[in-house]
């Protein structure tokens, strides 16, 4: 597995302006916030202090918009140094002025920044779209380049790739002569062609995105262009020889600059030479990523690790470093759910300051107000409203909670069906034997799909969907193990249609027809036949099971299955996603003394 670092970059705060009135305190004004941005990404004392003489110019002037614009600038300050509520509080308290729409602009752009920066992607997304409208009308460009490349970037980020690419291909046309912006913004927009699959569009803009990089001899920039081209050349058109170039090629640009963390680098490079078999190599190239490596691009350098030393048939080193990768991976699962946790403790304790703020907001003009009927219609409606929002509410909350707890019952079984203590036994009972007889390699595999399998269950137990590609591996996983458990005397295949991989489908819903072939299909019948096939139709997806068992005469699809002991959960399954997601699951059993088929049309669903 390889490291795909994301190169979307949120531009830094642009902001211009016409001023008017006193030329030279003007000039100075201008002077002051040029230097301040100078200094922003070098020395943030400077930065501040800078801003600091502008906001003293500018409120001798007692104009209101060069204030603003000073205070705008203070604000930026504040949002590098991190200090959001500051920053928050300077660009609140300018709303409330009557100001011109491209400083209107820039304050919803910088609070668009703040949003960001806390990973609130919907709202900031919604804050840019208001500041994009404002300098729109306002005509000033640079600041609306900016602009349409952080909706882009957000965009991306959320997985709303033609939207992200229809925001960065006008950055890329109206940034014509602004060819530092146009490059960044190439260099995301070849990243999006690349996760839409459109490569000959992802190749033309990375040539014309490294030509601008070396005019400019903008070298971070060109070694991220060269470290996806390399991943390119890799994955997708398998030309090692031209991967391992630009993979090496990114590693001497990034070493010339400031960040010495070259572990992706390093990473990508020995992941190259494992597709390649050239499993050594890979090693010392995995040994320079790994010391300052952490988080998830340590699990992917372990599994680099693993994959080499499976290559070369040290099972005992593939398998120390596969339980490394569990391990920082559970780590990982941990801390997420923690992030969690925090974000939503901080998103309440957010909103329960703005509640405040305009409860006292509300509270001040009640008391300016010298209408008293006026005052208590007021009052009179705002309990009402709370009054019949608190039983709007509890109404909601009680029927979430039932619906709640039906569907953690239904998961609950469905899960209980999923481990079938039998095959669970002979698992265990395989593992043992394969290690008892000292068989490395047969036990190293062994584990290895029991692990995907049981992972697979338990992290998607709770979910309603999952991809083809997921469920694809989970049951592939499940077939391999009981080839084992019937003494390799089945065979079994698996097949699916590579372009229905990303549609969603509901986890381990084939299982029990999978086993329901298994126990009362081949399991008294020799040379017994499995296959398991996804197929693409025009609007839905098919799955087809089919056995060459001694098969059942004269029965509906009900009395075909009326032997797993899993029918009912199934069938409640069913019932549950149509009537919840409105999925329609058609089931058509054809079985005879020749075997049975199981027919499962889907609909098709995705993110």
């Amino acid at each position: 597995m390889n490291f795909k670092r994301k190169i979307f970059t949120i531009l830094s705060f642009v902001f211009i302006t016409n001023l008017y009135g006193q030329e030279n305190d003007l000039n100075q004004i201008d002077n002051y916030i040029k230097i301040s941005k100078n200094y922003l990404l070098k020395d943030l004392d400077s930065a501040f202090i800078y801003s600091e003489r502008a906001l003293s110019l500018a409120t001798k002037t007692n104009l209101d918009t060069l204030i603003s614009k000073a205070l705008t600038q203070k604000s930026s300050v504040y949002i590098f140094k991190n200090d959001f509520s500051k920053a928050d509080s300077i660009l609140t308290s300018e709303l409330s002025k009557n100001l011109p729409p491209h400083i209107e602009g820039q304050i919803w752009h910088n609070l668009a920044t703040i949003s960001y920066k806390k990973r609130d992607l919907e709202k900031a997304l919604e804050l840019y779209i208001k500041a994009a409208t404002l300098t729109e009308e306002s005509k000033k460009q640079q600041l609306l380049l900016n602009t349409y490349s952080n909706i882009g970037v957000i965009n991306a980020q959320l997985k709303n790739h033609k939207k992200a690419e229809s925001y960065f291909e006008k950055v890329v046309i109206l940034a014509e002569n602004n060819e530092l912006l146009k490059l960044q913004v190439l260099s995301n927009l070849a990243n999006i062609y690349r996760e839409n699959q459109e490569y000959s569009k992802f190749k033309k803009t990375s040539l014309e995105a490294e030509n601008l990089a070396k005019k400019h001899n903008v070298d971070g920039i060109l070694g991220i262009i060269y470290s996806n081209l390399s991943l390119y050349y890799s994955d997708i058109e398998t030309n090692y020889a031209k991967g391992l170039y630009y993979g090496k090629l990114s590693l001497e640009l990034k070493k010339k600059t400031t960040n010495k963390n070259l572990s992706f680098t390093y990473n990508n490079i020995a992941h190259t030479y494992i597709l390649k078999k050239d499993y050594r190599e890979a090693i010392q190239y995995l040994d320079s990523a790994l010391p300052k490596s952490n988080g998830i691009l340590k699990s992917y350098i372990y599994n680099n690790y693993k994959k080499a030393y499976t290559g070369l048939k040290d099972f005992k080193s593939a398998l120390y470093f596969s339980e490394l990768k569990e391990e920082i991976n559970d780590s990982l699962h941990a801390k997420k759910e923690k992030e969690k946790i925090t974000e939503i403790t901080a998103k309440y304790e957010s909103d329960k300051k703005e509640q405040q703020i305009n409860l006292l907001n509300a509270k001040s003009e009640l008391q300016s107000s010298k209408i008293k009927n006026q005052t208590n219609l007021l009052f009179g409606g705002i309990i009402t409203f709370f009054l019949l929002g608190t039983l709007l509410f509890l109404w909601f909350k009680n029927q979430k909670t039932k619906q709640s707890l039906q569907k953690a019952s239904l998961q609950n079984k469905l899960l209980q069906t999923q481990l079938n203590p039998h095959f669970l036994f002979h698992s265990l009972n395989n593992i043992q034997t394969f290690i008892y007889n000292n068989e490395n390699k047969a036990s190293l595999d062994y584990l290895s799909n029991y692990s995907k399998l049981m992972r697979s269950i338990f992290e998607n137990s709770s979910k309603d969907f999952i991809t083809i590609e997921e469920d694809f591996l989970a049951m592939k996983a499940y077939l391999h193990l009981q080839k084992s458990n019937f003494q390799n005397n089945v065979e079994f295949s698996i097949e699916t249609s590579n372009d229905i991989l990303d549609y969603l489908v509901p986890p381990m819903l084939i299982q029990p027809f999978i086993e329901n072939a298994l126990q009362h299909g081949i399991k008294t019948v020799e040379n017994g036949k499995i296959s398991v096939n996804y197929y693409n139709n025009i609007d839905s997806i098919r799955v087809i099971i089919s056995d060459n068992g001694k098969g059942m005469k004269n029965k509906t699809n009900n009395h075909l299955l009326e032997k797993h002991s899993s029918t009912e959960v199934i069938n409640e399954r069913i019932k549950n996603l149509q009537n919840t997601y409105n999925y329609k699951i058609q089931l058509d059993i054809q079985s005879n003394t020749n075997g049975t088929r199981v027919s499962l049309t889907l609909p098709k669903k995705s993110y």
